[in-house]
């Protein structure tokens, strides 16, 4: 009979191919933006304005969060499969503006429910000191969406139209959803001790102050990158003249910025620590944030500081992670979801402030907040956040 243990490596990989899935329909709505504006007919900014009111979505990640403590880990993540897959069908059956929203926003929620799930799935079943690598394979699904989610949705939407790169989307999270419903064990509900219901969620953040301060951590980083990447697409068409094959390659180029930025993750926070590795990796995305700016007149120099901005943020994120699952281990889908909520906020304001702002300053403007709002992310850190 195989152990549990021995059956580890394959359910992560399932559990990282169900989430690339979530990370690609989240993602390449942001290079792609000009691509869906023109299939739909409307303003880029529109298509903003709808990314912006997508972001807003993760707030209700906390309300989520008793699913996965009442009903368990794995009827969680395969009904939030099947619920993505439910949202990616609405924009192919209407293909109109508002319907399009709705599928961002059904993708986004489901994404709020799957991911706080696995998470604590990954926390309920590998030691703290291994945690860091575990965590860094799932994360490996972040990069994944540009650097293979990209390509292949520039070629989809080249040769199949606008639409058909959600239809894959939903065709492959009904697959996956049969799949890990058969590799993952039957969970038992009420798998945390505390969060089986809302005002228990609620008395767990209330008296818990390392919570709240991992979810200023988390509103500020998000908020710092999501003030550049939501102009990333239509910067690089319009300053470079990119076409859509093009945005795809350059979004993963980033991606594999992400990609070395799990790797390291994943071999350096379990080996020097989980806090010291995301301060000075902190620290080194708001040099790389500052740089930025000022490679607008080359796109290999631009690039390449945009590839140093994401693999200096990713270590940051994806080492957070495995720290944020120890803050308070008795109530981690409470933990993770008041996260979520959190990250959702600084996506949400970024989204908004982005493209405002960069109307209004240029992309100095952008490259400067982003770094002043990673500077004060890695000092709450420091400062507010430890294991428990």
């Amino acid at each position: 009979m195989t152990s549990p243990k021995s059956r580890l490596p394959l359910q992560l990989t399932i559990i990282t191919f169900g989430r690339l899935l979530f990370n690609t329909g989240w993602r390449v709505v942001y290079p792609f933006a000009p691509a869906f504006a023109r299939g739909l007919g409307v303003p880029l900014a529109d298509v903003y304005h709808l990314i912006a009111l997508r972001n807003f979505t993760g707030f209700l990640s906390p309300l989520f969060s008793p699913l996965s403590a009442r009903y368990g880990r794995r009827v969680t993540m395969a009904g939030a499969l099947l619920f993505f897959a439910l949202g990616c069908a609405i924009v192919f059956i209407w293909p109109a503006y508002w319907p399009f929203g709705l599928t961002l926003a059904v993708i986004a929620l489901a994404k709020v429910i799957y991911d706080p799930a696995m998470q604590a799935y990954v926390g309920d079943n590998v030691p703290y000191a291994k945690r860091g690598r575990a965590i860094s394979i799932t994360e490996l699904s972040w990069a994944g969406a540009l650097l293979l989610g990209a390509p292949a949705v520039g070629l989809l939407i080249r040769t199949m139209g606008w639409q058909a790169p959600f239809v894959w989307l939903a065709v492959l999270a009904g697959i996956t959803a049969v799949f890990l419903w058969r590799i993952l064990p039957p969970t038992k509900g009420r798998a945390d001790t505390r969060g089986s219901d809302l005002r228990d969620v609620w008395r767990v953040v209330r008296h818990n102050r390392v919570i709240w301060a991992a979810m200023l951590f988390t509103t500020l980083i998000m908020a710092s990158n999501e003030l550049l990447f939501i102009v990333f697409g239509g910067w690089l068409e319009f300053n470079f003249g990119l076409n859509l094959l093009a945005l795809g390659f350059s979004a993963s180029l980033i991606g594999g910025a992400e990609v070395l930025g799990e790797i390291f993750s994943g071999w350096s926070v379990d080996r020097f620590g989980k806090r010291p590795v995301v301060i000075i990796t902190g620290a080194l995305n708001v040099a790389a944030g500052l740089l930025l700016p000022f490679t607008s007149f080359s796109l290999p120099l631009a690039l390449a500081a945009y590839f140093l901005l994401f693999l200096f943020f990713e270590i940051t994120v994806v080492g957070s992670i495995p720290l944020l699952t120890e803050i308070v281990p008795s109530a981690r889908t409470v933990v993770m979801s008041s996260v979520l909520a959190a990250s959702a906020l600084g996506r949400a304001a970024g989204a908004w402030a982005g493209p405002a702002l960069y109307s209004e300053v240029g992309f100095v403007g952008n490259g400067i907040a982003a770094a002043v709002l990673m500077t004060l992310a890695v000092l709450v850190l420091a400062y507010g956040i430890r294991e428990a």
